[in-house]
């Protein structure tokens, strides 16, 4: 009996299963303590949750395919994708990707002497890793998700003082009681192509000296023909270090910070990315 307690204890699938929540076929497995089966279903649905498309996973339709390559992906693409990950998507993000974005901002932030905040939009928050990483730099938290198992899984964390269920531009373009000075689009960008929309939408909404953070994935094509921005194989768009210059100058955002980074890992390899704090000081 000792014996098997402490497997039991040195498990590490148990400490895996409590922080990240997954999804209730696995906890039942874990409350039954078959700890092989949960591991067992866990791997299944990780390498289900890789990178690539799956068979279960949403596909684009040659048409929005295309509308995509110019703008920006389809909301009701990006909202079954996410809706389908949610249950696994800390662990993956954190722990498999080594995702590194939510403690940067929480670095940077510090290490460039900024906030506390009063109120923070988080766009595209996710299940609120952003919120986590600055629980301390700011008062007042405003999650906008597209996904609802998303905002779901944030809601169980008790992260947000507000949720809104909504695509990003549509909630940007609707009249609030009041504007943040914090707004945070950490993980948002890979799924727009052009940015002009989006950037008009926070200047609608940020306080004057606000400030803005986010990241993107970097396409690091300096040629003359580089484009804008592409989108991969994978549905995710990259952008070039000059197009993000010109729209945070388009909309009166004076970069605090502009660096490249590691955003995380995919298939081991790291993901090349730009990290970015912005001042909103219109001219």
């Amino acid at each position: 009996m000792d014996n098997d307690k402490n497997e039991e204890q040195a498990n590490p699938l148990e400490d895996i299963l409590r922080h990240f929540k997954l999804y209730d076929q696995a906890l039942d497995l874990k409350g039954s303590k078959e700890f092989n089966a949960a591991a067992d279903h866990l791997l299944k649905r990780l390498e289900q949750d890789s990178g690539e498309v799956s068979e279960n996973e949403p596909e684009l339709s040659l048409y929005d395919a295309q509308a995509a390559t110019s703008e920006s992906l389809p909301a009701d693409y990006v909202s079954a994708l996410f809706d389908q990950k949610a249950e696994l998507f800390d662990l993956k993000l954190m722990e498999i990707l080594k995702y590194s974005v939510p403690r940067k901002i929480h670095q940077s932030l510090q290490s460039n002497n900024l906030g506390p905040f009063k109120r923070l939009l988080d766009l595209g928050c996710g299940t609120g890793l952003a919120a986590e990483a600055l629980q301390e730099q700011v008062s007042y938290k405003t999650g906008v998700d597209i996904s609802k198992e998303m905002l779901k899984l944030a809601q169980d964390k008790h992260l947000y003082n507000e949720y809104h269920l909504s695509e990003i531009n549509a909630f940007l373009y609707q009249n609030h009681a009041y504007k943040w000075d914090l707004v945070v689009a950490a993980e948002l960008f890979p799924y727009f192509g052009a940015l002009e929309e989006v950037f008009e939408g926070i200047m609608r909404n940020i306080e004057e000296d606000g400030i803005f953070v986010f990241s993107a994935e970097a396409l690091l094509d300096r040629t003359e023909e580089a484009p804008k921005f592409h989108m991969s194989d994978t549905h995710r768009f990259s952008h070039t270090e000059h197009y993000l210059h010109n729209v945070l100058k388009q909309f009166g955002f004076t970069p605090v910070e502009f660096s490249q980074i590691n955003l995380r890992n995919e298939q081991e390899t790291p993901v090349p990315g730009y990290f970015v704090i912005a001042r909103y000081k219109p001219t």
